[in-house]
């Protein structure tokens, strides 16, 4: 192999069931400090799980701020006022618990509590973050985002436009995966999540920035996620199975991070500003509308993701076989009971030219371009047509 990469963790991960329990000494080790202001979002506050960890955190002497005020798809507004949080209690160390809303305020407003302006100045890497002042500590709640090993961070603007921010530096410092805060994640929330991190992992094996280490930790994501997530739509309370998605998702958090994402994620961010479509499910309708037709520039790796699905492969060519993973992708949303169809959002084919110019906004271009195989706005339109027509059928014709 010829090719010219490299592969750098950034975020030091540390897994376990009750693995928080030791948050307070990581406070202490991370930051050297006795401070920390938990992020997260009031269905976390409403559940007990962020008792869990202030109760932790407490019983190391470690004083506590809690910032709520995070809503799913999180705002540039949410952020700023969580940094201002953060700079008023002079602290240290930023702990996110929750999915990727909660951990995505939580990664940037750390990194802009060191500066003085908002995070619109940042956004698109419009200019550069200030110097790191702040550590992190990110608990996900779900599996799915990754977000806990990512230094990309997914926010709104206040026209509900999605824009991104970036910056090496704001990789979390210590990601704690910890089962226990899954099992209790209710069934839509944990299909979207789960197919999120599906979705993350296939297109960061298959993207054009992949390498061997890139592949190596989506097919693990990916094959555990094969064998583990019918387990736990069945069964919600099994830790193992809901350990090895968690396992998974970060895995694939981790392939993102050096790899990118792909024309799913490039969709599905414009389904998010024109619908507001929860992120997990609008990637999981985008691939499903996508899958074969990427197979036909990418053979070899698809198959190898068919594998990893658990298809039989028996009698099959490398085509067939990747043809034969996306009907098993196509397979696995309809298990989730994410609704394929847009019509409750108020979508339909009287938006498509609106999808499509979202679609190959500035913002999405990287995703777009990132891709196994390039996408013209003639595909882009058939892609559009074919998600927001009435007709529920999914077309897997390339």
């Amino acid at each position: 192999m010829n090719q010219l990469f490299e592969f750098i963790p950034r975020t030091k991960i540390a897994y376990g069931v009750e693995r928080y329990l030791q948050i307070g000494k990581d406070v202490k080790t991370i930051s050297q400090d006795t401070k920390a202001v938990l992020i997260t979002d009031k269905g976390i506050l409403d559940n007990g799980l962020a008792d869990l960890v202030v109760s932790a955190l407490e019983r190391e002497k470690i004083a506590v701020k809690v910032f709520s005020d995070v809503q799913s798809d999180p705002t540039a507004a949410s952020i700023d006022e969580a940094a201002n949080v953060i700079r008023q209690f002079e602290a240290k160390c930023v702990i996110g618990l929750g999915g990727g809303s909660a951990m995505d305020v939580a990664k940037m407003a750390s990194l802009i509590a060191g500066g003085e302006k908002g995070a619109m100045h940042y956004a698109l890497m419009a200019n550069p973050f200030p110097k790191k002042q702040v550590k992190s500590i990110m608990i996900p709640t779900t599996s799915g985002t990754g977000a806990e090993v990512t230094s990309t961070v997914v926010f709104s603007d206040e026209h509900k436009r999605k824009v991104w921010g970036w910056d090496e530096k704001m990789a979390p410092d210590l990601a704690i995966v910890d089962p226990t805060f899954t099992v209790a994640l209710p069934r839509f929330l944990t299909a979207a999540t789960t197919l999120d991190a599906l979705v993350h992992a296939i297109e960061a094996c298959a993207g054009k920035r992949s390498n061997p280490f890139i592949e190596a930790f989506s097919l693990q994501a990916i094959q555990l996620i094969g064998e583990n997530f019918e387990k736990v739509l069945q069964t919600p309370d099994d830790l193992e199975a809901r350990g090895k998605l968690a396992l998974a998702a970060t895995l694939a958090g981790m392939a993102i991070e050096q790899g990118g994402t792909g024309i799913a994620h490039c969709i599905g961010h414009a389904l998010g500003t024109i619908g507001r479509i929860h992120h997990g499910r609008a990637v999981a309708i985008a691939l499903n509308a996508v899958y074969s037709w990427n197979v036909e520039s990418a053979v070899d790796i698809h198959a190898k993701i068919a594998r990893c699905l658990g298809v039989d492969c028996q009698g099959l060519s490398n085509k067939e076989l990747a043809l034969a993973g996306a009907k098993e992708f196509s397979r696995l949303v309809e298990i989730s009971g994410l609704k394929q169809s847009l019509e409750d959002e108020g979508l339909s084919l009287c938006d498509v030219d609106r999808f499509i110019e979202t679609m190959l906004s500035p913002e999405n271009e990287p995703m777009r371009l990132n891709n196994c195989r390039l996408a013209t706005e003639k595909d882009l339109r058939q892609f559009a047509e074919q998600i927001l027509s009435a007709n529920k059928e999914v077309s897997h014709q390339a």
